[in-house]
């Protein structure tokens, strides 16, 4: 009995192993951590979720800055989601914002999303890409 016992342990322990080397990793917030481009903008998220955006018109016209925190990120390293949260805003350039779309606001939350070295970010509505990545320019 207890040899039929270990062949059913090993097997079940092998078995799981190997499930385990092919499921995909699950995204936490590191998954979003790093510097992120686009032409006249900039993101910088930390491995806390804290993350700092900067937004210009041009190379010298900066239109607006912005903090949020990340939370419940969702999916795997490849392809994820979490919540943004603002937590700061500081309009630049108050013309480039409407009634019909207006400057973001503290307390305002969105789902932005990883997917393929791009984070779309619907907050400001851009996009940024990981270094390397060539589809954030103007």
């Amino acid at each position: 009995m207890r040899r039929g016992l270990c062949v059913v342990l090993g097997v079940s322990t092998l078995f799981a192993a190997t499930a385990n080397a092919s499921t995909p990793r699950q995204a936490g917030l590191a998954a979003f951590a790093g510097r992120w481009w686009g032409h006249t903008r900039g993101l910088t998220i930390r491995r806390d979720g804290r993350a700092a955006e900067f937004i210009s018109s041009g190379c010298c016209d900066p239109v607006i800055n912005l903090d949020f925190r990340l939370s419940r990120p969702r999916g795997t390293r490849a392809d994820a989601t979490a919540v943004a949260t603002v937590t700061a805003v500081w309009v630049r350039d108050r013309s480039a914002f409407t009634a019909a779309a207006p400057a973001p606001h503290v307390g305002e939350r969105r789902v932005i999303r990883l997917r393929d070295g791009v984070i779309t970010e619907p907050i400001t509505g851009t996009n940024y890409c990981a270094a390397g990545v060539l589809k954030c320019g103007a």
